[in-house]
């Protein structure tokens, strides 16, 4: 998810960032042709797949693809002839992609987690909302057994209590109200009530992080990490807990890990790239900034202003220019606006020099 010099974690202005599991809500919307959802969620943001079958040519014929959340109804699509659907108008959140090719595919599912902008409190700047398009690559796969249909088993929360269902989602629900507080109340309940609960600790250590509380933050994400160790959100955030207890080691580690389960993340690489700076890894971090700036979110401004750096510290001057004037697009009003400013100024100038 991913900072001034300082090195400030910067947190989704909604804790749904952490959102491992997906309650499958029984909810159905139907939809429209040309493999695009009828409806969405109340935001504005994107997820477009494209189906492929074991031999690698696009999937088509008699296909469901299913959009599923805890917080929304369930949204359903069907792919064109070409294998392509997309869910459109989606707000932050967590959501599962599942596929189902009829009886001689298994069920295929995929999580996205959509960031939220986020909000840079500590630097004094707000990131305006921005239209983002996420992209999954489902890959059908036949069954062993022809004729016997699977069923989709939602595993993050079906074992958990009922009790301690409702308070995590109350956490939740007070988490998005920005009552930080009470959400680690609640959240600490349904923990007490179910030790086994990931979802729940993950999230905690979201709003311990938001109170500042940075050790707490840290147990709780790692028992989180303890209990489903391949949830990539939940060692990303370990990552930026981490970072921001200057345990830089054990922060590239987490961040590692957890692009190894999911490459896919922006936020992560960015994150990662900050670390490597820390550790001064300029080469590897060069890498990771790079790959978070083509993401080309608002969300990820700072690791423009990062990789800015990075190059000017290369002098070569066009390109630190090139990103800083990029962060600035981003964050007009970021609290350092004016110094940056002054700062490509002064590299103009030099990149006039030597030419």
């Amino acid at each position: 998810m991913p900072c001034d010099k300082s090195l400030p974690v910067v947190f989704l202005q909604r804790s749904l960032f952490i959102l491992l599991g997906i309650l499958l809500l029984p909810l159905c919307v139907n939809a429209q042709g040309g493999g695009k959802s009828s409806t969405g969620t109340g935001g504005i943001h994107t997820i477009q797949g494209y189906l492929f079958f074991p031999s690698g040519r696009k999937a088509e014929g008699t296909i469901i693809v299913k959009l599923q959340s805890l917080q929304y109804a369930e949204l359903q699509a069907i792919p064109d002839s070409s294998g392509t659907f997309t869910f459109s108008a989606l707000a932050p959140g967590s959501y599962t992609v599942v596929v189902n090719a009829g009886n001689d595919y298994e069920i295929s599912s995929e999580g996205v987690f959509i960031d939220s902008d986020l909000n840079l409190s500590r630097m004094g700047v707000f990131v305006p909302p921005n239209p983002r398009r996420y992209t999954v690559m489902m890959h059908l796969q036949p069954k062993l057994t022809p004729g016997v249909k699977p069923g989709v088993i939602n595993a993050a929360l079906a074992e958990v209590p009922e009790k301690a269902r409702k308070l995590y989602e109350k956490g939740l629900e007070q988490a998005r109200a920005e009552d930080t507080v009470k959400a680690v109340d609640s959240f600490k309940e349904a923990v007490g009530l179910y030790p086994n609960f990931p979802l729940a600790l993950n999230e905690l250590g979201v709003q311990y992080l938001k109170l500042r509380e940075v050790n707490k933050a840290i147990d709780a994400l790692k028992e989180a990490c303890k209990l489903k160790p391949d949830a990539y959100t939940s060692r990303l955030n370990l990552g930026i807990a981490l970072l921001e207890a200057k345990q830089m080691k054990e922060a590239e580690e987490q961040l590692r890990e957890s692009l190894k389960l999911n490459n896919a993340v922006p936020s992560a690489h960015m994150y990662l790239g900050i670390t490597l700076l820390r550790l001064n890894k300029f080469d590897e971090a060069e890498k990771e900034l790079v790959v978070a700036t083509e993401a080309n979110a608002s969300y990820l401004a700072m690791a423009n202003k990062y990789l800015g750096g990075i190059y000017w510290r290369k002098q070569d001057y066009v390109r630190a220019v090139e990103q800083l004037e990029k962060y600035l697009q981003f964050s007009p009003n970021a609290a350092d606006a004016e110094r940056v400013r002054a700062t490509i100024k002064e590299l103009r100038s030099r990149a006039s020099s030597s030419n």
